[in-house]
Parts: structure tokens; sequence; C-alpha cells
């Protein structure tokens, strides 16, 4: 089966790494592609035209996802996220944690090569995880190494929240998620959708009422 996309004629079967020309979505929370460690792309792999193609299709599916500042709005995305195995995140490097986002871009086979010893605590929250969100303290400064949708090596040092993101999505291409960062009682949430404002923007995170067990957060997903 064949179909034409953008000009670019794409063959739905026998693509790499889960490429096909499906929509985007999120997969389900349960999902055991979440639990992987993902694998690395080779420059051969970078330049395929799919897979630059899947690099256009995932800043769109991002940016449609920013749009609504009265919920949980997309900072990160990681490509297990969207059920692709594979080391690629995209970071919005502007993004305030308080519902400014600005600037998406594609970092491939991304690496945390330096960490801050100055932690800062902030709040989290997933599309992988539901209603979900929870206090995570994290290095406050890191140093990344990755690729660029050219295939050249960049260096970068981000700080506060972005940093934050970084350490978050680097995360899920090893599998973990936010929850298991998460070592203190009281510390993981509920939150409801139209909740989000309060929980976000007036920083109701800090005093939070709807806790959940640190062992029990995959059972609470929605």
């Amino acid at each position: 089966m064949r179909t034409l996309i953008f000009g670019l004629l794409v063959t739905l079967s026998n693509l790499p790494f889960g490429l096909s020309a499906e929509p985007l979505r999120f997969v389900d929370c349960q999902d055991p592609i979440l639990g992987v460690r993902c694998r690395s792309l080779t420059a051969e792999n970078i330049k395929d035209p799919h897979m630059q193609l899947l690099f256009d299709r995932m800043l769109s599916f991002a940016k449609g996802e920013q749009s609504d500042q009265k919920k949980h709005i997309l900072v990160g995305l990681a490509a297990p996220q969207i059920g692709r195995d594979i080391r690629v995140i995209l970071v919005d490097t502007k993004a305030d944690g308080k519902g400014g986002v600005s600037e998406l871009r594609i970092y491939i086979n991304p690496e945390i090569i330096e960490l801050s010893q100055e932690t800062e605590e902030w709040y989290e929250g997933c599309f992988s995880t539901g209603n979900v969100k929870g206090i995570v303290k994290r290095p406050s400064r890191v140093k990344i190494k990755a690729l660029n949708r050219e295939g050249r090596e960049i260096y970068e040092t981000h700080f506060s929240y972005v940093a934050r993101i970084f350490q978050h999505e680097i995360d899920h291409l090893d599998g973990i998620r936010f929850p298991d960062r998460v070592p203190s009682q009281g510390c993981l949430h509920i939150v409801k959708a139209e909740e989000m404002y309060l929980y976000r923007n007036q920083e109701g995170w800090r005093n939070w009422a709807v806790t959940i067990p640190q062992g029990a957060w995959k059972e609470h997903m929605r």
C-alpha cells in the first residue's frame, strides 16, 4: 500500500522504526513502549526522507498540543510517546513553566554530559501519565550533546525549567517516567484537566490536596 503525503511517495509497509503515514497520536499510558530503552539513529537513518517527514510531523503535532492554556501544555515530546522506538525528542527551549511557550526544537540521540550539583523542585506532568502530576527535584543546569536533523553534532547548556524538560524527555528514551523520580510521599497528585490552570499558573502544585502513594501511580492514570 502506498500514499502521497506532502509530495513524498511513502510505502506504508516495511518502513523502519515503526514509521508510517498514519496520523500521530499519543500511545496509551499503559503501552509497553513507554518502558523500553529506545534505539539510536545513524546518520543514514537521519537523512532518510521518511525520517525527515516524521520530524516535520512531530513538530506539527506538538505545536497543536500547545494551543489551550487552560490544559496541560506540551513543552517536550519524546518519540516513544507517539509509538516510535527512536532516540528523538522535541524541547521548547523558551518554555517558562507557567504556560509560556515559543520554540520547539528537535534533538536526536540526546545525551546529558554534565549536571549541576544545585537542584530545584518544580511540578511535572506528562501526556504519558494522564492525570498524574507531581513535584520532582532535578539538577538546575544541564549540558547536552545531540545531533540536529542535518546530522550535525551540537552542544548546549540549559537552565532551570528548560533543563528540567531535557531531563524529563531524555528519561523517556530510557523507559523512565517522572513519577519514578519522586521518592517523597505526598508529592504525586491527581489533577483534572479543568484544574491545570490553577495547578500550574497559580502554583497550586505547592500544596495540592489530592495525593496518591508513590508505588501506585500507574494504577491511577486516566
